[in-house]
């Protein structure tokens, strides 16, 4: 293994008879040359290349190529269990209803702002899986509808349909549970939303009190479970529309210039991609 940027010193040529100040010299670049393997230097400032490393303990912000292997014991990623505790009502059969999440269980990197909106603190992708527990007290069999939005844009093909009977008596519903999930990328500044539609006025999202005889926990009238998957590669190739704006580490863009004409190439650390 070899640090880079960390050289022996060139030492100082013999002469052909002995000489003091060659065996001081000798030496002193020796000692300096030791002290500094002794020092946190190396550990601090140099980074290091080498086939393999074996043992110890690796800290830091960045891992570029090879393969780590083991049990992954100690990997921290953001992570998050979203939930609402409330009743979530239709706004009618010509409405877009969003999904709100008053309860933050436990979260890392990933909050929720506005009652709705989930934002992250690193871009990547994410796992994203929700359950909605929906309720028909109406007397007709009903479809509803729950799809994705990303930051306020219908996120493209998130939707899926769903019938629920008609009720079963006056005082009591009928109930389904909606399950969707799907890996979403996730660039600064952008957030995630679920939406629905139900073509009856009587459908809604219901929350329910604990239970008893036996002793039953409440159920949540909404469950999201956000996981980070990856980090954005290096090389991002986004969907493009008629309006684009680039922010990132100092990405570079060029039309024509070593790619199909009238294409458009983005290069860069990730950068950031807004499309309005």
């Amino acid at each position: 293994m070899g640090m880079v940027q960390f050289r022996a010193p060139a030492l100082p040529l013999p002469s052909e008879t002995y000489s003091q100040r060659y065996t001081d010299e000798l030496l002193r670049a020796l000692r300096i040359y030791f002290n500094q393997l002794d020092s946190l230097t190396p550990n601090q400032a140099q980074s290091y290349a080498a086939e393999a490393f074996f043992g110890g303990e690796f800290s830091g912000s960045r891992f570029d190529g090879g393969t780590l292997s083991g049990f992954g014991r100690g990997l921290e990623v953001p992570y998050a269990l979203l939930m609402s505790d409330e009743d979530q009502n239709s706004a009618g059969i010509t409405s877009e209803n969003i999904v709100t999440l008053n309860r933050i269980i436990f979260s890392d990197g990933i909050n929720v702002e506005n009652n709705s909106r989930i934002t992250f603190a690193y871009p990547g992708q994410y796992l994203v899986t929700a359950r909605f527990q929906f309720a028909n007290r109406g007397n007709a069999l009903q479809e509803f509808e729950v799809w994705a939005k990303n930051t306020g844009v219908n996120y493209p093909l998130s939707n899926t349909r769903f019938d629920i009977p008609a009720r079963k008596s006056v005082s009591v519903y009928s109930h389904v549970t909606a399950n969707i999930s799907g890996i979403f990328t996730v660039t600064n500044g952008e957030y995630l939303e679920f939406a629905w539609w139900s073509d009856g006025a009587d459908m809604y999202i219901e929350h329910y009190a604990a239970g008893t005889s036996p002793t039953r926990p409440e159920i949540a009238s909404v469950i999201v479970t956000v996981t980070f998957v990856s980090a954005l590669p290096a090389r991002f190739v986004p969907t493009l529309s008629d309006r684009l704006s680039l922010v990132g580490a100092a990405p570079t863009v060029a039309i024509g210039v070593g790619v199909s004409p009238g294409s458009l190439l983005i290069q860069g650390v990730a950068p950031t991609v807004t499309i309005a």
